[in-house]
């Protein structure tokens, strides 16, 4: 990989025909000098953009995470009494259909559009929705929202991936994943005093649990105005830096990234190349469909297995606290791990063995502490989808495959979301035998599904280290993929 930095002069000289194909920064750095910057300067600047980018994606995911979840905590607060049969576990199974449907096209308009603005607007919509949960009082009204929710909540996680791999390095990229990832487990937290709280809410008109669905999503809508008018669309356009600071990032991105910031150009050959040429876009799904799972299980039944195990409703609100700590501990460790030593092979691994472990407790099913502590287990195998977001950033360049990718990502999560609330059939409470077995066996095999993801990007590495091709000038800007550039190297 080349370790020059990128020459305005020599972008200069390249013939282009069509800007729009390329790079959405490329006039920026025609018409800039890029300045050294001292080591203490680049600190800096990676330091502002983690005052200011870096806060905003918190705050989105955790949002995000929190909205859909406020399902989960309202089981303990009567939700349920309006529902029969299946009908609870079919309410999350249509959220996650919903958002598999809306993924590609929130994918194209998030391409095609600013995407500060465009992200901002899709949280104020799913915040409206948030808050007609709290009218909703029977089976189809709740449907509806589910529906609309899941398609205007697809937005968040190829954003948040998309923004990520603009503003930082591979490396810089899995440590802030990392960091924004273990919102998960903060409104999980959250979550559950929310609900243990709300409980105590009462009006003569609204039940606690519509009261809790009205605050958060005026509070969701609140936010993503904010995000509308604050949130960049790229570096070169970010408010709060300075000319030198951009041409540094976009030098740094680009250099060491190979994988440019975006085109706003949607380009239907590299949806091809990812769907029908590229060897690791099955392999990856596959993984990820395995790896949830186990998500979509506790994501919309923890509450439901709490109170089996004897647990009333107030202690089973209290009792997802610390799965919530949990979550932020075990995304923390392994995404710093990788973001220092590598490895993210081996490291993802080892997050799926606790989770076998918990679920072979939870068939045993010993006694009430036992279940609560293998259920916990089960979070760590549920929190490797952040090390499978930096994965697919890392190794992933051109902007339409590298959205593209990132939502087949939420689809594939989404699918595992829909089986995993479906394994919960009535017929098999109160121990949900059938659903504790199948999510042992999935665990199972991600072990062998990420060494084979691993190998593949080895043997790929190796075998583009024995050729001589050489790439044109400025290929770090003509929005190449990673199948294109013979000069990307996969992380492994």
């Amino acid at each position: 990989m080349s370790s020059e930095k990128i020459s305005t002069s020599s972008v200069r000289e390249h013939s282009i025909s069509d800007e729009s194909e390329f790079d959405n920064a490329l006039q920026f750095v025609k018409e800039n000098n890029d300045d050294e910057t001292s080591p203490e300067e680049a600190r800096r600047i990676v330091r502002k953009l983690d005052f200011i980018i870096l806060p905003l994606l918190c705050c989105i995911y955790f949002l995000q995470f929190l909205d859909k979840s406020l399902l989960n905590y309202a089981a303990a607060m009567g939700i349920k009494k309006n529902l029969q049969g299946n009908e609870f576990a079919n309410l999350s199974t249509m959220f996650y259909a919903s958002y598999i449907f809306g993924e590609p096209i929130i994918s194209y308009i998030l391409q095609r559009f600013p995407l500060g603005k465009s992200l901002g607007v899709f949280i104020v919509l799913w915040g409206v929705v948030v808050a007609c949960h709290a009218v909703c009082s029977t089976y189809a009204s709740l449907m509806i929202v589910r529906t609309l929710l899941g398609i205007f909540e697809s937005s968040s996680a190829v954003g948040l991936i998309t923004i990520s791999g603009i503003y930082y390095t591979k490396s810089q990229q899995v440590a802030r994943m990392g960091i924004w990832s273990v919102m998960a487990g903060t409104a999980t937290i959250v979550g559950g005093l929310l609900s243990f709280a709300f409980q105590h809410v009462n009006t003569v008109h609204f039940k606690s649990w519509q009261i809790l669905f009205l605050v958060m999503g005026l509070v969701t809508i609140a936010f993503g105005i904010f995000v509308i008018f604050y949130l960049p669309d790229n570096v070169h356009t970010a408010w709060f830096l300075k000319k030198h600071e951009k041409m540094y990032i976009l030098n740094n991105v680009v250099r060491k990234n190979q994988t440019g910031t975006k085109s706003s150009k949607f380009k239907i050959k590299h949806i091809k190349e990812l769907l029908f040429k590229d060897k690791f876009t099955w392999p990856y799904f596959f993984l990820t469909v395995c790896s949830q799972i186990v998500t979509g299980a506790i994501g919309t039944f923890s509450v439901t297995i709490t109170l089996s195990f004897g647990f009333d409703s107030y202690q089973s609100a209290l009792l997802q606290l610390p799965s919530g700590a949990l979550i932020i501990i075990i995304i923390l460790i392994a995404t710093q791990l990788v973001a220092k030593f590598g490895h993210i092979t081996y490291i993802m691994i080892s997050m799926f063995i606790p989770t076998i472990i918990g679920a072979i407790v939870l068939i045993i099913a010993p006694n009430r502490i036992g279940n609560i502590l293998a259920l916990y287990l089960l979070y760590s195998g549920s929190s490797a989808i952040t090390l499978i977001y930096a994965w697919v950033s890392a190794n992933t360049a051109g902007t339409s495959k590298k959205i593209f990718r990132s939502g087949m990502t939420m689809i594939g999560f989404s699918v595992a979301c829909i089986i995993g609330p479906q394994l919960f059939q009535s017929n098999s409470a109160p121990q949900y035998h059938p659903a504790k077995i199948v999510i042992l066996v999935t665990q199972c095999v991600c072990i062998p599904a990420t060494l084979l993801i691993g190998w593949l990007c080895k043997t790929e590495n190796q075998k583009r280290d024995q050729l001589s091709e050489k790439m044109p000038e400025n290929f770090e800007f003509l929005d190449l993929t990673d199948l294109e550039n013979k000069e990307f190297r996969y992380v492994y």
